[in-house]
């Protein structure tokens, strides 16, 4: 099979060998997809300085087995200037991607969703709902996001001032008063796009939470390399 001139991003890259590279690649039309990059960290490689995460590519390749070989590659946009938290929580993406998505699974609408969203991860003032936003893409994809507008058990509509308990294989849950896992309906209504207005600091944390609860489901206690990062450096991860 060769495919040319497909709209891709770098999700993860390695070395191989001498002058090769291992590079996981995520294309608008074939999903997520194994390719090697022969010579591409050669000094005189036409591909040298492209193969890094956040530049939108043009890529072509050929492939018979599980891995591809790349047999062009050409930008097609600049590099999205991410830096500090926003270089952190771009790849925290890049790793949610790589781990919940088996490759050769396309989404077309994920990668214009992804798209979209790194350049709003170097805005401090959008960056955090831009992340809870691909989140949720992601979880959309997956086909195991809950109605944030309705109760698990779908006889009431979620109330901007009613408290949810946060059940990954249900939905939200009313509950009295706060504890674990528990959000207002507000956050969840702003991320379903079901009510207008700006995220204040407890919705901020309340979609997190909510967000945060629902991935982690998905990950089935695998750990993500970012979050320990995050951890241990000194710039803060996604909040």
């Amino acid at each position: 099979m060769r495919v040319t001139d497909q709209a891709c991003w770098i999700l993860h890259r390695r070395p191989w060998r001498e002058s090769s590279l291992l590079l996981e690649v995520f294309s608008r039309d074939h999903g997520r997809i194994g390719l090697v990059g022969r010579g591409a960290r050669g000094p005189r490689s036409p591909s040298r300085g492209l193969t890094e995460p956040f530049i939108l590519l043009q890529c072509s390749w050929s492939r018979r087995g599980e891995l591809g070989t790349l047999t062009g590659l050409e930008a097609s946009g600049g590099r999205v200037p991410l830096q500090g938290q926003a270089l952190w929580c771009g790849l925290y993406v890049n790793e949610l991607i790589l781990t919940l998505f088996e490759r050769d699974d396309p989404s077309p609408e994920l990668f214009d969703h992804y798209s979209a969203c790194l350049p709003r991860l170097s805005n401090k003032d959008d960056q955090l709902i831009a992340l809870r936003q691909i989140e949720l893409s992601i979880l959309a994809t997956l086909g195991v996001l809950p109605d944030l507008s309705a109760t698990a058990d779908g006889d009431e509509s979620v109330l901007p001032n009613r408290l949810y308990h946060v059940v990954p294989e249900a939905g939200l849950v009313p509950v009295s008063q706060r504890g674990s896992d528990v959000v207002a309906g507000r956050a969840a209504l702003l991320l379903a796009g079901e009510l207008t207005g700006d995220f204040d600091a407890q919705a901020r944390r309340d979609a997190r939470i909510l967000t945060r609860r629902l991935i982690e489901h998905q990950l089935a206690g695998r750990t993500l390399k970012t979050r320990e990062l995050f951890r241990q450096g000194p710039v803060r991860g996604p909040q």
